[in-house]
């Protein structure tokens, strides 16, 4: 089920970045020790901020509140000050809900991906070329079945497009998330993930999608 907003569908990316930032300085300060809300979330106040990153107050006001009609727009070095400030990673400050969504879902339906990555691993096929495309073979969800006798017809023309989009796909993520991860533990898992990400996210014709 969708439970996003259209709302936070329309806002753009530079406007979840101050939502973001916004909400992770809202909690990120010391706990209280003397209060009775001691546990109650407190700010990470901008001096601190400052002090930290050597981000200017003014700079950080713009960055949570732009002025009406414009965006925040910073380079990667803020983002990556304010990260290592706030103690989280950089991509996080730059996820959408749909995005997290996404990513749960994936994790949600990644357990017949993780068993075909530990199968692939046993034989030692996870550390080759494309390892996310074996997954997906490994669990038979690719390449798509072709209906018989139908020749060259409009449904197997589709199927052959899905096919080279989850091709590329698998590509894509492979270089996104596996590139610079040799462990066995954490690489059957992304190629878990990374495949059930493209299993779900496969069009029905990706013919008429934008590529």
């Amino acid at each position: 089920m969708n439970t996003l907003t259209p709302q936070s569908t329309q806002l753009s990316l530079s406007q979840w970045f101050s939502r973001n930032l916004s909400a992770v300085i809202a909690v990120a300060g010391a706990q209280r020790e003397t209060q009775r809300d001691a546990l109650a979330p407190r700010p990470l106040s901008a001096v601190k901020i400052q002090q930290q990153t050597g981000i200017a107050r003014s700079t950080l006001r713009a960055l949570k509140s732009p002025v009406h009609g414009s965006d925040a727009n910073p380079d990667l070095s803020t983002i990556e000050r304010l990260a290592e400030a706030l103690g989280v990673p950089p991509a996080f400050l730059l996820m959408r809900p749909q995005d997290w969504a996404l990513l749960a879902s994936a994790i949600d339906n990644s357990g017949d991906y993780l068993a075909a990555a530990h199968k692939l691993e046993a034989e030692d096929r996870l550390q080759a070329v494309n390892p996310v495309e074996k997954v997906l073979r490994e669990c038979k969800v690719h390449p798509d079945q072709r209906p018989s006798l139908l020749g060259a017809s409009p449904e197997v023309a589709r199927a052959n497009a899905r096919d080279e989009w989850r091709r590329r796909a698998c590509l894509k993520l492979d270089a996104l998330m596996l590139r610079e991860i040799s462990k066995s533990g954490p690489r059957k898992w992304l190629a878990a993930i990374a495949g059930a990400w493209v299993s779900q996210t496969t069009p029905h014709d990706p013919s008429s999608s934008e590529q």
